[in-house]
């Protein structure tokens, strides 16, 4: 697709917890062991808890999508590969 993103364009007013936190530690190091958190958690939730998840990040698609948001697929860069 050559669709243009219009993240700039619309701003959100919300910061949840997490953002918040990374702000004010630095996201660098904070990424690497909030991925590796998600990881342990992910492999600790029960069948019924990550389909709370997965609706929830449903809910978030479809309220994003609402509000002319656009989900534009960006093909492998073959570079990366290499």
């Amino acid at each position: 697709m050559t669709d243009m993103n219009d993240y700039d364009d619309a701003e959100d007013s919300t910061v949840d917890e997490d953002e918040a936190q990374a702000a004010e530690k630095g996201a660098g190091s904070a990424e690497d062991s909030a991925a590796e958190g998600d990881m342990a958690e992910a492999e600790t939730l029960t069948v019924t808890a990550k389909l709370k998840q997965r609706q929830a990040l449903e809910d978030e698609v479809a309220a994003f999508l609402a509000r002319g948001g656009k989900i534009t697929e960006v093909p492998p860069d073959a570079s990366a590969e290499d």
